[in-house]
C-alpha cells in the first residue's frame, strides 16, 4: 500500500483516502475490459477446393463479410459456441445482404434459435426465411429479383432434417440461378 495511504489512514483524513478510491474506482472504469462477442454462426463454402468460413458473432450493426464479393453457388451455415447458460438464450435474426454499387440488398434471413445439446449447454440451430419482394404484373405475383427475366429465389439444399419447432442443425443455400455473394449481414 502506498506510504500517503498508510499515513492518511493512519490520520482518518477521509477525503484523501475518498480521493484515493475515487481515483482507484476511475481508472478501472477508465480501462475497457474488451469482452468479445459470442460467435452464433459461422458462414462456409468451398472455394478452389479449399474451404473458407466467415464467423457470425452478435454484434447489432452492419458488418462487412471478410468474404465480401465472392460469388459462390452455396453457402452453408454452421453452430458458432454453444452457450453454458441455465436459461435459453435469446433467438437472434441475421440479415444476410449483398452490394449492388452503393446499397445493400437483402438475401434472406437466417432465424437461430439455441437447443440443449447432449453436455447441457445450448446449440444454435437455424431456420431460412427468404420473403422474397415481389410485384404485381399482368395479374400474377413476380419475384423482383430476376435473373435474364427467370426469377432468381434462395433455394435449401440442406440434407439435414429440422427438429419439431422447424429449426435445422446447419443449413447449406443457394440461388435458383447464378452465384450468390454475402457481402455484409445484421444481427437482430
Amino acid at each position: 500500500m502506498a506510504r500517503w495511504v498508510q499515513q492518511a489512514w493512519c490520520r482518518r483524513d477521509w477525503r484523501l483516502i475518498a480521493g484515493a478510491v475515487l481515483g482507484v474506482t476511475a481508472l478501472a472504469l477508465a480501462s475497457p475490459v474488451a469482452h468479445a462477442a459470442p460467435v452464433i454462426m459461422i458462414l462456409q463454402s468451398q472455394l478452389k477446393g479449399s474451404l473458407i468460413q466467415a464467423e457470425v458473432e452478435a454484434v447489432p450493426e452492419l458488418v462487412t463479410s471478410p468474404l465480401a464479393g465472392k460469388a459462390l453457388p452455396k453457402w452453408s451455415v454452421v453452430p458458432g459456441e454453444a452457450v453454458k447458460s441455465k436459461q435459453r438464450p435469446q433467438d437472434r435474426v441475421v440479415h444476410l445482404l449483398r452490394k449492388v454499387g452503393l446499397e445493400y440488398q437483402h438475401i434472406c434471413s437466417i432465424n437461430l434459435r439455441y437447443f440443449p445439446d447432449k453436455q447441457g449447454a445450448w446449440l444454435p440451430h437455424f431456420q431460412l426465411d427468404e420473403q422474397p419482394a415481389v410485384v404485381r404484373k399482368n395479374g400474377r405475383w413476380q419475384p423482383l429479383t430476376t435473373v435474364r427475366g427467370l426469377p432468381s429465389l434462395v433455394v435449401l439444399t440442406s440434407n439435414t432434417l429440422p427438429n419439431a419447432e422447424g429449426f435445422y442443425p446447419s443449413l447449406e443455400f443457394g440461388l435458383t440461378l447464378g452465384l450468390m455473394s454475402i457481402d455484409s449481414w445484421i444481427v437482430r
